[in-house]
């Protein structure tokens, strides 16, 4: 009896992959749009083979997981050149019957919105034979949602898009395909952060899943339980993607992506390129144990309530556990402060504890009547100090029982170490009584010229 029970609750707690019916006797041409490596993103990665790879994922979801009969793809790799009338008369010959292509945006770098187009001609009706405009009400949802853009332009019909004065439709996809089209632009490839989530081969997979939702649904099928968690791994101060993260989940592990692994395929800047994705399928439904680590940062455990509707994203913080250090100075160590300069100002790596550092300030010797202000978000002290002596040697020192925000003592030294005061040593200049005179002048005054000029008689 305890043996059965166990298999029942391993039964119904881990989700059930079946095939999604509903679908056989259909068929579609995938079309990944452009060719070899056109139409760049704005760090080398082109919105062409971003097409190919979620072309690929969404042919393989719809082969894989359900009836239908066949998944046609107008280009396979990045060697051959596609042309467009080459794209709907492929479609047409084999008498498809559907039509996507699959595309992203371009514009200003913070633009980063979804648009899907359908076949719609110059008078406002949708193309003949119709579905695409409902195919693609359908996916812009799925879409937008999965992509987390900001903002979305819709479904929309591209004569209203792009404008035509007669006939229609504008796009060549959709005007010359002979079944029902549309045309997605999943976001902007001349965005910095969608350019680098596009190079990653998982969220190639997240996109093509958006698509795969919206087609079981257009064609009357549940969508099944999704078993997805993904999301973006941060430094919780500069808000700053994470190469290198460890994400476990379900036991199983998931490392973001670092420059060795990826991004030197884009870049030589070894500092450049970052985008803290991380991607797990077929996940455990109910509250699943996520465990985050990085280098240089603190451990996160927590605790995901999984979707069994969409995508469950999860976004986690990193707390830096880097130690503040001094990062510069001014006057810098061994320099000389002249007596008209009255500030010092340190700059720290990390936002501080305010009144920890304020409280850990001394002068050896003593300098009577400083004050302290600071700026850059509480990163900058500037000390005012009016009543240093002349020509002589001073040791600013900040004990360590200063501390950031975080509560991490400082590193005085810059070792890497915490829990060690800074000393900044400097001397002022001698003071400078002389009053300033004229040397000479031009022109020559009155004296000087009578005086050359009897010289020379």
């Amino acid at each position: 009896m305890k043996k059965f029970f166990l298999l029942a609750l391993f039964l119904f707690s881990v989700p059930v992959f079946s095939q999604i019916t509903g679908l056989s006797g259909w068929n579609i041409v995938l079309d990944p749009g452009h060719s070899q490596q056109e139409n760049m993103g704005i760090y080398n990665y082109p919105e062409a083979m971003k097409n190919l790879y979620v072309a690929k994922h969404l042919q393989a979801f719809l082969l894989d997981s359900t009836d239908i009969d066949t998944v046609y793809l107008t280009r396979s790799d990045s060697l051959v050149i596609v042309g467009l009338s080459q794209r709907s008369d492929y479609a047409n010959s084999i008498g498809a019957a559907w039509f996507h292509s699959i595309h992203s945006d371009a514009g200003a770098a913070s633009s980063n919105t979804t648009l899907l187009l359908w076949g719609q001609y110059a008078n406002g009706l949708e193309k003949v034979p119709n579905g695409g405009k409902a195919m693609s009400d359908i996916m812009i949802g799925n879409l937008t949602k999965g992509m987390r853009t900001s903002t979305s332009r819709g479904s929309i019909g591209d004569c209203t898009f792009y404008g035509c004065t007669s006939g229609g439709p504008y796009l060549s996809v959709n005007r010359l395909t002979n079944m029902p089209s549309e045309l997605s632009e999943a976001g902007f490839h001349t965005n910095p952060m969608q350019n680098t989530l596009n190079m990653n081969y998982e969220y190639k997979r997240l996109e093509a899943k958006t698509f795969w939702w919206s087609i079981i649904k257009f064609k009357g099928a549940n969508r099944p339980y999704p078993g997805i968690m993904a999301g973006k791994i941060t430094d919780s101060e500069s808000g700053q993607q994470i190469n290198g993260a460890i994400i476990t989940v379900d036991g199983r592990t998931y490392k973001t992506d670092t420059y060795q692994s990826l991004f030197h395929n884009y870049t030589t800047d070894s500092t450049l390129l970052r985008n803290g994705f991380y991607y797990f399928e077929r996940v455990p439904g109910g509250n699943q144990q996520i465990t985050v680590s990085a280098p240089g940062y603190e451990t996160y455990i927590g605790n995901v309530a999984m979707s069994d509707t969409f995508f469950t994203f999860k976004d986690v913080q990193l707390g830096n556990i880097t130690p503040p250090y001094i990062a510069e100075s001014i006057p810098a160590a061994g320099d000389s402060l002249s007596p008209g300069l009255k500030n010092i100002q340190i700059t720290f790596s990390r936002p501080m504890d305010v009144a920890s550092v304020n409280s850990a300030i001394s002068f050896n010797p003593p300098v009577a009547g400083t004050t302290t202000t600071w700026g850059g978000s509480d990163r900058i002290l500037t000390i005012t100090t009016a009543n240093m002596t002349p020509s002589t040697q001073y040791t600013l020192l900040i004990q360590a029982t200063a501390k950031d925000k975080f509560n991490h003592p400082l590193d005085g030294d810059g070792n890497g170490i915490g829990g060690d005061a800074y000393a900044l040593n400097f001397r002022t200049k001698i003071p400078d009584f002389i009053a300033p005179a004229v040397i000479t002048s031009y022109p020559w005054g009155y004296r000087q010229f009578m005086i050359r000029d009897l010289s020379s008689t």
